[in-house]
């Protein structure tokens, strides 16, 4: 029997439209979250300002990308219109906290326990490699939000992403700081 909207197997998928969005928001979020861990010296782990530039930068990231998303999508659209996109931005742009939001976790509860020296890198290597991870799992993550589901060629090419978005976070530390 095939699966309809009624039976408890069918997947809801949401629009095309929306699964860009939050793929856009999610790999978005990855890369600088990821930038902004590796741009941490180990003795900010410690102290804890690691956090504060973890947090800071996946809000403002988050801010960011509804705003231009905002903006962009309004042009030619009615006000009712665009508010609606407003409110599904707001949800989309989801993956950029969820992004930070494991990142920020382990290096504060380093900063909690007072971890220093190699204790202190290791939690901020653990910090890299979640980004890193979710970057990777790219594919996974577009399977589930669009019909049709991952192919091998997503799973390369999530891997690539990773590789990628790692050598762009690393270019922006180094260009930046």
């Amino acid at each position: 029997m095939p699966d309809t909207p009624d039976t408890p197997t069918a997947r809801r998928y949401p629009d095309l439209e929306r699964v860009r969005s939050r793929v856009t928001a999610y790999v978005y979020g990855n890369v600088l979250v990821l930038a902004a861990v590796v741009g941490c010296a180990p003795e900010s782990v410690r102290s804890g300002r690691a956090v504060v530039v973890v947090l800071a930068t996946t809000v403002t990231t988050y801010l960011a990308h509804v705003v231009a998303h905002r903006v962009g999508e309004g042009v030619g659209r009615r006000r009712e219109e665009a508010e609606l996109h407003l409110r599904a931005e707001l949800r989309d742009a989801v993956p950029i906290i969820t992004s930070g939001a494991v990142p920020a976790l382990l290096l504060g509860v380093a900063a909690a326990a007072g971890l220093d020296g190699g204790w202190a890198a290791a939690a901020q290597l653990v910090a890299v490699l979640v980004p890193v991870a979710r970057l990777a799992a790219t594919g996974s993550v577009t399977s589930r939000l669009a019909p049709g589901g991952s192919t091998r060629g997503a799973f390369w090419s999530a891997l690539g992403l990773a590789a990628g978005g790692s050598l762009i976070a690393v270019v922006k530390v180094l260009l930046t700081h």
